[in-house]
């Protein structure tokens, strides 16, 4: 897999080696790292225009790299973006998730 970033506004996303990292700027404490065969991002719409992006891994091998929220099990870190940018970080995962042969869910 070919080194992917994305960075907008405080968040740092980049995969290296197959190796998902997560960086918060002034954020001390939350970082995320993992295989991208493990990972799972699920978005949360809140009040406010906001979104929370929830990292973790998965517990099932056939589940999908991003998709909205179903539960908040095995979610390690949280990242909350405006809602209005979801979409520049969905075609990030969605790109993720092709060049990693897994799936992208609704």
């Amino acid at each position: 897999m070919e080194p992917l970033i994305f960075a907008h506004a405080d968040v740092h996303l980049q995969v290296e080696h197959g190796i998902l990292e997560v960086f918060m700027r002034n954020r001390i404490i939350g970082s995320y790292r993992a295989p991208v065969k493990w990972v799972k991002v699920r978005a949360e719409t809140r009040k406010g225009g906001l979104t929370r992006l929830h990292f973790g891994n998965i517990k099932e091998l056939d589940e999908p790299l991003y998709a909205g929220l179903t539960g908040a099990q095995h979610l390690l870190t949280k990242v909350e973006i405006e809602t209005a940018d979801e979409p520049r970080y969905r075609a990030f995962f969605s790109e993720l998730a092709r060049q990693a042969d897994r799936r992208v869910g609704g």
